[in-house]
């Protein structure tokens, strides 16, 4: 099996600067999306060393036995796995000290959600509000869980889907990178079968689109994905367009 990538970054209709970074490297396996946050530049700092970190790992561990691993290693988890989870955590503190150095840049931070493919399985790491999700069987499933204070209101039955939408603190994350020294990171293994698609954005997109949007657009676009990955941003921008909006698709052929 082989996987298929594309992805696209768009400013939107109310920003004058795009905070969030996307990095596809399909010679490592590797699909990176991150929405930044922060003032002056800040976000837009963060996001791209968000990816440049996790990129940087995932290329020097492939293949290698002999680097030296910034952190521990999860035995119970393959080592795949284990490289994309010391990735985000190395560039968590990255971000965390290049803030420390750099005063203009204090309080800035990143979500992330990143996508490893290697043997025939999808290692997915994820901090923060950027989701993942799985388009198969006619269906859309969310695979990731928000870091904010609204999700964790509906997981506990407070707060319904439609009200969390309007909700005033549906922006505020309970994690994101480069916030502290040091951060779990929530892992998924996903076993890549032919006709899988994975689609991995930011809040731009999910705050403009509802699933069900999201999956009609992708299956009118049929295999196509990059007209798939167009017309999404293109939806939100006509829903209102009030964040920046990014989006990488990948198919498993």
């Amino acid at each position: 099996m082989k996987i298929e990538g594309f992805g696209l970054t768009d400013l939107g209709k109310k920003r004058k600067l795009n905070e969030d970074s996307l990095g596809l490297f399909p010679e490592n396996g590797l699909y990176v999306v991150a929405d930044g946050m922060g003032g002056h530049a800040g976000g837009e700092i963060a996001s791209r060393l968000a990816v440049d970190s996790v990129e940087e790992f995932i290329k020097l561990s492939a293949n290698r036995d002999d680097i030296t691993w910034p952190f521990e290693i999860d035995e119970a988890k393959s080592k795949d796995e284990n490289r994309l989870n010391v990735a985000i955590r190395l560039a968590n503190s990255r971000i965390f000290q290049e803030a420390l150095i750099n005063k203009n840049l204090n309080g800035m931070g990143t979500t992330i959600v990143t996508a490893l493919f290697a043997e025939s399985h999808l290692y997915i790491g994820h901090v923060g509000d950027s989701r993942a999700y799985l388009i198969k069987n006619d269906e859309i499933r969310q695979l990731t869980d928000d870091h904010s204070v609204v999700y964790e209101q509906m997981r506990l039955g407070v707060l319904s889907k439609e009200d969390a939408k309007t909700h005033s603190l549906r922006n505020v994350l309970t994690k994101a990178l480069g916030t502290e020294p040091d951060i779990r990171v929530d892992m998924r293994a996903e076993k890549a079968e032919a006709g899988n698609i994975y689609l991995f954005c930011t809040d731009g997109l999910t705050n403009m689109l509802t699933d069900e949007e999201m999956h009609n657009i992708v299956k009118n676009e049929g295999n196509n994905i990059e007209n798939a990955c167009r017309e999404l941003i293109a939806a939100a921008n006509r829903n209102g367009g009030i964040d920046n909006i990014t989006v990488i698709i990948l198919k498993i052929v």
